[in-house]
């Protein structure tokens, strides 16, 4: 089965730590096939501490997870796009 969380039901703007582990948590215990879409839609506003503990984390410690992302837009699609981005040049300085 396939994970799919829609952040937009869960509100309108994200800005923790906290926050992103409770629901990357979320997301890998509801992971079952390894599937997961993260739908953005009616998110006007995440914060890179979020976006790195959520995306970020999940990214790099369940590389098992095919996640898939919708719904991006704005700046919200910059903060996720720049912490995927910098998690993928830490992985590669670290080889």
């Amino acid at each position: 089965m396939q994970a799919i969380v829609e952040l937009g039901f869960l509100g309108r703007s994200f800005a923790t730590r906290g926050k992103g582990a409770e629901v990357r948590q979320r997301l890998v215990r509801e992971a079952t096939d390894c599937e997961a879409v993260v739908d953005f839609t009616g998110v006007a506003y995440v914060s890179y501490s979020f976006a790195d503990e959520f995306i970020g984390r999940l990214a790099t410690e369940h590389p098992e997870i095919h996640l898939e992302t919708v719904g991006l837009e704005g700046d919200v699609e910059r903060v996720v796009r720049r912490v995927l981005a910098r998690r993928n040049e830490l992985a590669a300085s670290n080889c």
